[in-house]
């Protein structure tokens, strides 16, 4: 057997080879892999000459993390110009986007239409719908002349979509939605997908200008997290590349996520093969052998090979552990995790609880995911907790701060006042000042913040107390009642997947929906896999290893939560799954032990 030295001199090689090969460039790497190792070496061995280098990524994280090595290596200044470190969006924006922007509005980059609060009024004949622009998944194909919209089924609004599906008028609901997106666009509100579109219709129109200011500012581009690139991203890229901008493409096909945008593996080789050279990085040096075997059977069956542990980790004995039960034994499922992590010495902060979505993660440790939730009420009251946290980005804090600006504005003046705008814009055409405003948000957390996951009866009663006696402008009117804020419930209950009698509260490690954690690592992870109708599809492709389209997805979600491990990984499952998914893993020889929530004996182990 070839010795650990002799692995991870192969490893580093792949990675030299990754960091001193000229672009263009395809490099493919697995979990684990070093490639922000590779992206930070590659910057600072090239740095020094007149153009700079554009490091581009799909997450915050990434970016932060570059900007970060570049600093402990004493060379801070290699994230600012002639550099660009930050994530696609702004880079779009900054150099394919703005620059050819008419002069004659204001124009406002949003992450989102939700963060504007924008929504579309659809009549069905007796009553009127208020649906928001978020709730459509918008699509539209390079050099197409109109986007396409389709409502997606949601909890927040499921009445609404029963009744137009029962109506067939999801269509027109779709049309209303293009309609009010094309209004809102033409008032200067851009969000990614409209300034993708903006950046292929300014490649087409100035491609001369914008080859020009990329090639003389520099040097090479490298994309970072490509896999996550939509057929709108890849056209463009393909126009950069065409243009003979020297490209860098780094991705894991594996983790392509966001199938709505059009992510789709293939896509991504097979525009990484365009490049011509390709360098594959398959020493994984964050995960266990176990976790590593693991991640190899979430793959499609040709690519099933295990990536190599040469990490920290690589003689850790313990394998997986798949915990059987169901969601409404959350805290009990928390209570498996924690002893488990705790068993090994591994520190609270440094447990990560996963779901594919917030609602699906017990409910003790909901209220930490990083996402907000989706109904009013509940997004101030996660707002207020997030503002008074210590353990919460910029970003988390700055959606927060927007969050209780946008309820203290809904709270006094009418929704038209206040929705489809920015709170910026709100403020100048009411006349409140944003400062002031900003201020009271602050002052609100600090007096309402409360542990609970979701908003009582008595917290809202709170809440509209407090905003009774915080008008933005001095001495006003309140104009509106609707903005008040309303408990889902008037009775008090248990809420699913929390604390039970005779089940002590389990430590609250950190926890998020899987697709804020790209890029991100943690010594134990507990993926939750939900009890829903998709469990028995998603069951079947992962043991066929065949992936069908309306699956893949899924297991690549799973692949993404599960790599994030390095030592512990515990995977929740349901109770009718648990043993197929432990015979298909001792069949691929991936060592796991099965706990029954039901039937398990918790063991003090002292303090968490």
């Amino acid at each position: 057997m070839t010795s650990l030295e002799q692995r991870r001199a192969a490893a580093q090689e792949q990675q030299r080879r990754a960091t001193t090969l000229p672009a263009p460039l395809f490099v493919q790497a697995c979990p684990g892999a070093g490639k922000t190792r590779v992206i930070v070496d590659r910057h600072l061995a090239a740095a020094g000459g007149r153009r700079g280098r554009a490091v581009v990524s799909f997450t915050n994280v990434a970016c932060d993390e570059v900007t970060r090595r570049c600093r402990d290596a004493g060379r801070p200044h290699l994230a600012d110009f002639p550099n660009f470190v930050g994530t696609i969006d702004s880079f779009l924006w900054r150099y394919l986007v703005r620059p050819f922007l008419s002069s004659d509005r204001t124009w406002n980059r949003i992450d989102s239409w939700e963060r504007i609060g924008a929504t579309v009024d659809v009549w069905d004949g007796r009553r009127k719908h208020i649906l928001r622009l978020s709730d459509f998944q918008w699509t539209r194909a390079p050099g197409a002349e109109h986007c396409r919209a389709q409502l997606q089924f949601r909890t927040k609004n499921a009445a609404a979509y029963k009744i137009l599906e029962s109506l067939r008028m999801l269509d027109a609901a779709a049309e209303r939605a293009v309609r009010r997106r094309n209004a809102l666009a033409k008032q200067g509100h851009i969000t990614g997908h409209e300034a993708r579109i903006l950046a292929l219709r300014g490649l087409s129109q100035h491609r001369r200008d914008v080859t020009s200011i990329l090639t003389g500012r520099f040097a090479e581009v490298v994309i970072d997290e490509a896999q996550d690139c939509s057929a709108l991203d890849l056209a463009i890229l393909a126009e950069l590349r065409d243009a003979g901008i020297p490209l860098v493409f780094v991705c894991d096909p594996d983790q392509a996520i966001y199938e709505f945008r059009g992510a789709l593996p293939d896509r991504v080789r097979s525009f990484g093969l365009t490049l011509g050279v390709r360098v594959d990085l398959v020493g994984n040096w964050r995960s266990s052998p176990a976790i590593c075997a693991l991640a190899a059977t979430l793959r499609p069956a040709p690519s099933r090979t295990a990536d190599d542990p040469v990490g920290p980790s690589h003689d850790e004995r313990g394998g997986v552990v798949l915990i059987r039960g169901s969601e409404a034994l959350g805290e009990e499922i928390l209570n498996v995790f924690n002893e488990y992590a705790q068993a090994r010495g591994i520190a609270l902060e440094q447990r990560l609880v996963l779901a594919h979505a917030a609602a699906k993660l017990p409910g003790g440790v909901r209220n930490t995911a990083v996402m907000p939730p989706d109904n009013h009420s509940a997004r101030a009251e996660w707002a207020a907790r997030v503002l008074v946290s210590d353990t919460v980005t910029p970003a988390q804090r700055e959606t927060a701060c927007e969050i209780l600006e946008r309820t203290i504005l809904r709270y006094w003046f009418t929704d038209a006042e206040v929705e489809n705008r920015t709170v910026t814009t709100a403020c100048e055409q009411l006349g409140v000042d944003r400062s002031r405003l900003r201020r009271q948000a602050g002052r609100m957390a600090d007096a309402l913040s409360t542990p609970g996951e979701t908003p009582s009866a008595d917290w809202c009663k709170a809440a509209n107390t407090y905003l009774k006696t915080t008008p933005p402008i001095p001495g006003m009117s309140r104009r509106s009642h609707t903005g008040s804020l309303q408990a889902r419930t008037s009775t008090t209950r248990t809420a699913k997947g929390t604390s039970s009698a005779g089940s002590p509260a389990s430590p609250r490690p950190r926890a998020s929906v899987v697709h804020q954690v790209k890029g991100e690592e943690a010594d134990a992870v507990l993926v939750i896999v939900p009890s829903d109708n998709r469990a028995d599809d998603l069951i079947r492709a992962w043991q066929s290893g065949v992936h069908p389209a309306e699956t893949a997805e899924s297991l690549r979600v799973l692949y993404v939560a599960a790599t994030r491990a390095r030592r512990l990984l515990a995977i929740a499952l349901p109770n009718a799954h648990c043993d197929d998914i432990a015979a298909h893993l001792e069949a691929a020889n991936v060592s796991c032990e099965i706990i029954n929530v039901e039937t398990y004996v918790p063991v003090t182990v002292g303090n968490p």
